[in-house]
């Protein structure tokens, strides 16, 4: 019995305060309204009425030597706290207007609004990448990737390839690559394909397939032919890019020595487009600069690849690309479907 008793008290003080807390805060929001009634009805006060005017009250005064500096405080609306979030978007906006400083400004804005907003820290790096200056941006970008390593060693031990769909890791992913891009253009060619591993290890989609591409290219100018090969194997059925990966396949099965694996990915490649070999072979002397925008199976697609990873392809490897288009128009020739339709057309 005494212990009920106990418990209904309990539950009556908890009642009771529920019931005082709920009195604080419908006091509270009443507060907040009347507030912001108050401030409305000042600045409308304040737009209509002139400072000799006499003033509202009915004290006889003019305005301005009764209610005016009262009105004035009301009118003055609270600072609201910036938005990391809008200056995040605002910052990648300057940054795509290729305004690298005041991209900058921006996104170190957003960091000292939300410190733990990696995607801030992102797009500084980015942003010094952009202006020349590596040593700034790889200060950014390492620390991104070590915030994010702890989590990206458990996506590798589950075996996750689709990373860059989860909004937590994209940061992560993106210093990367960056960094990653940035090793190769140093000439750090071990350090890139490693900071690029980091990515298609756990990304099969279109940022883990250009990390493969880039990681590849990185591995034959380290003259490890059948690595690059090992790393570009897995990217074949990539939605986007397919093409391009058998392309940097047949480059690197061919450098390994293995011809007739080279002539496979090599016929895949040109039957995707046909373009590539005449890029290749520089018979098409045009730069894209619209990269974002070359389409599957196009010319600019061909001469973007030209543009990335033609130079890693050699004398011997062009020659054998110049063999493989002539067999290949020799038999398109010899086709019966590439004749003439006469048989077809009455005499």
């Amino acid at each position: 019995m005494a212990k009920t008793t106990t418990e209904t008290q309990s539950k009556a003080k908890s009642g009771s305060k529920s019931e005082d807390n709920k009195k604080s805060e419908d006091k509270k929001s009443d507060t907040e309204a009347s507030d912001a009634q108050r401030g409305d009805q000042a600045r409308a006060r304040l737009a209509s009425a002139g400072r000799n005017d006499a003033c509202h009250c009915g004290s006889g005064k003019k305005y301005k030597k009764c209610h005016l500096r009262d009105d004035e405080a009301l009118a003055v609306r609270p600072v609201t706290a910036p938005d990391a979030q809008e200056m995040l978007t605002n910052a990648w906006r300057l940054f795509e207007q290729r305004r690298p400083g005041a991209a900058e400004r921006e996104f170190r804005a957003a960091l000292d609004a939300k410190p733990d907003l990696l995607d801030a820290r992102v797009g500084i790096g980015m942003a010094r990448l952009s202006a020349g200056n590596a040593d700034g941006a790889k200060e950014e970008l390492s620390v991104v990737i070590e915030a994010g390593e702890k989590q990206a060693a458990e996506l590798r031990e589950q075996k996750v390839k689709d990373a860059f769909t989860r909004p937590e890791i994209q940061p992560y992913i993106r210093a990367c690559h960056a960094v990653g891009c940035l090793a190769y253009d140093q000439d750090r060619f071990a350090d890139a394909a490693t900071d690029l591993e980091r990515v298609y290890s756990i990304d099969d989609g279109t940022v883990g397939t250009e990390a493969r591409l880039i990681a590849a290219k990185a591995l034959m100018k380290l003259d490890k032919a059948a690595e690059a090969a090992a790393v570009l194997e897995p990217g074949v059925s990539a939605e986007s890019a397919a093409s391009r990966v058998q392309l940097g396949l047949a480059l690197a099965h061919f450098v390994a020595g293995a011809e007739d694996k080279a002539r496979t990915a090599l016929a895949a490649a040109l039957d995707a487009n046909p373009h590539y070999g005449k890029a290749l072979l520089g018979r098409v002397r045009r730069r894209v600069e619209n990269v974002a925008g070359s389409q599957p199976g196009s010319l600019e697609e061909a001469l973007v690849y030209h543009q990335t990873y033609g130079d890693v392809w050699t004398d011997p490897a062009k020659a054998f690309l110049e063999k493989v288009l002539d067999e290949r128009d020799a038999a398109r020739r010899a086709s019966p479907a590439a004749a003439p339709e006469e048989a077809a057309t009455p005499g």
